[in-house]
């Protein structure tokens, strides 16, 4: 190999070996992202690379003068042109190793620290509270006066016993269907004198009965009992207190 093409084999042979240490070093401290530690180990690659060639250069000049001739002097050059390679190798390694771990480590922190995005603080939205009303309906109790109206309407509709057996209770209808409808059957009308409420649940009424078979119609007094039943009115009891 001639001197020129000697002198640029262990030039580029230190800027890589420089290179590649550099590269490895940056690769396993994570610093990729790191442009700064990169330009640093370029730089002192090729300073690696430039300083190797311009000594051996020059150390190959001194071997060149006439004072230098003879087998020794080869020799000691050869010695020094590896020392001085070695020396610049292991300057540009430990630039770019010092390089990647502190400059590297240092702005490789500063970029992770404002490239990491800040969690965004959602305040919690204040609960609110639907207040559902429900409007629960309360029968109202009967008055006095509605469950004489009610026995009034009754007693109007008699003798048709289809409209007059859903508004008795389940005690009168316990007797069965077919009795109440064998009692009214033998009347043709009712005559309503009177009706008034004694109680909150009693109404007396005063009734005259026309019989079919022409019998006289005797006027009789009833004590009926008024109840609610199922969300209406019925008449659950019957009693009576006079007849004439």
């Amino acid at each position: 190999m001639n001197r020129a093409g000697s002198t640029w084999f262990w030039s580029l042979l230190g800027a890589c070996i420089a290179a590649a240490l550099g590269t490895a070093i940056n690769f396993a401290t994570d610093l990729k992202t790191n442009f700064l530690a990169w330009g640093l180990v370029v730089a002192f690659t090729l300073a690696t690379g430039l300083i190797s060639g311009i000594s051996q250069v020059l150390v190959r000049r001194d071997g060149d003068s006439p004072s230098t001739t003879g087998t020794t002097n080869v020799y000691n050059v050869r010695h020094s042109q590896v020392n001085a390679w070695l020396v610049f190798l292991i300057l540009g390694v430990s630039g770019s190793l010092l390089a990647a771990i502190f400059v590297g480590v240092h702005f490789a922190g500063s970029f992770q620290t404002a490239g990491t995005p800040i969690p965004a603080v959602i305040a919690p939205s204040p609960a609110t509270s639907t207040t559902t009303s429900t409007t629960s309906t309360v029968p109202q109790p009967a008055t006095n006066e509605d469950i004489a109206q009610f026995v009034t309407a009754y007693y109007r509709l008699m003798p048709d016993t289809r409209a007059g057996w859903p508004l008795i209770g389940p005690n009168l209808q316990r007797r069965g269907q077919s009795d109440y409808e064998a009692h009214w059957g033998r009347i043709s009308a009712v005559d309503l004198h009177s009706a008034s409420a004694t109680s909150a649940t009693t109404v007396r009424v005063r009734i005259t009965l026309h019989y079919r078979d022409g019998r006289p119609s005797p006027t009789e007094t009833h004590e009926l009992t008024v109840v609610p039943h199922d969300g209406r009115l019925c008449i659950d009891a019957d009693t009576l207190i006079r007849a004439k």
